[in-house]
């Protein structure tokens, strides 16, 4: 989710169109850089998991809160500021995997309410799954289609952002449960994008500038990726909680009916 936190390119002359509109093959220092990313992607999901884990049991100094997002964000900052040399390199990667960390406890509130509405997992194991299954078709689809169909992306991401910023700000004086579907919803679309339109980026930064940023690029994939489970979770969450409803208006007029039926 570059466009978020900074101009995706930096200082560097760029165009919107100049990303998008070459669909070479990846070079192979490309594919090795991609290789580096995603490795260094699925590590920092292994170590959110371990957030949420360590919430969950209490097994950390601090649960998921105002605490722990304050310290993630901190981790940010610090991506931000130490530049991409080689003397920064744990430094770097450090931060990276402390704002996983935290990111992890912070949505294990979340995590632990599934948890309790279903004890099997179910729903947590479910939303695991469509979010792999939907960041890797975006992934494929972003890698293998032609690169033109996503030039207006950035744009209509950002107007996505501003729209949903605010529903949200609305939604806190109404409390209107249909608004928050559609926050969901249209936030769920919004990161399907971002995960496209940053991958795009990543290839562009990595083959035209040689930035080859394995922290930074991870972490915007990273960003993308929690956005789509947290999104799902909360949908599956919210289907769950109107079936259980459901089943109970049902079961007490199921009980009103025995219960004419015996005068």
């Amino acid at each position: 989710m570059s466009s978020f936190f900074e101009s995706p390119l930096g200082s560097r002359n760029f165009s919107t169109f100049d990303a998008f509109k070459n669909a070479n093959d990846l070079t192979k220092p490309v594919q090795q850089h991609l290789i580096k990313v995603y490795a260094t992607l699925a590590t920092t999901c292994l170590i959110a998991a371990a957030g949420s884990y360590a919430h969950i049991s209490g097994l950390f100094l601090f649960g998921g809160g105002f605490l722990s997002f304050l310290i993630g964000f901190a981790s940010l900052i610090g991506i931000k500021a130490f530049p991409n040399i080689p003397d920064n390199k744990n430094i770097r990667y450090g931060l990276l995997f402390n704002f996983a960390f935290m990111e992890g406890l912070s949505i294990g509130p979340l995590v632990d309410y599934s948890l309790q509405i279903d004890y099997s997992g179910r729903i947590l194991l479910i939303a695991t799954a469509f979010t792999s299954l939907i960041f890797g078709s975006f992934t494929l689809s972003s890698l293998l289609s032609n690169k033109r169909i996503f030039i207006y992306l950035g744009g209509l991401l950002t107007s996505i952002i501003s729209l949903l910023t605010l529903m949200s700000l609305i939604n806190l004086f109404i409390g209107s449960r249909l608004l928050f579907t559609a926050e969901l919803y249209l936030g769920l679309f919004m990161f399907c994008g971002y995960v496209i339109f940053d991958t795009q980026l990543i290839i562009y930064q990595a083959t035209y500038l040689s930035s080859r940023d394995v922290v930074q690029h991870s972490l915007e994939l990273f960003i993308d990726l929690v956005g789509i489970f947290v999104r799902i979770l909360h949908i599956l969450i919210k289907n769950s909680e109107d079936n259980e409803k459901r089943r109970h208006n049902n079961s007490k007029r199921n009980n009103r009916k025995t219960a004419y039926a015996g005068y």
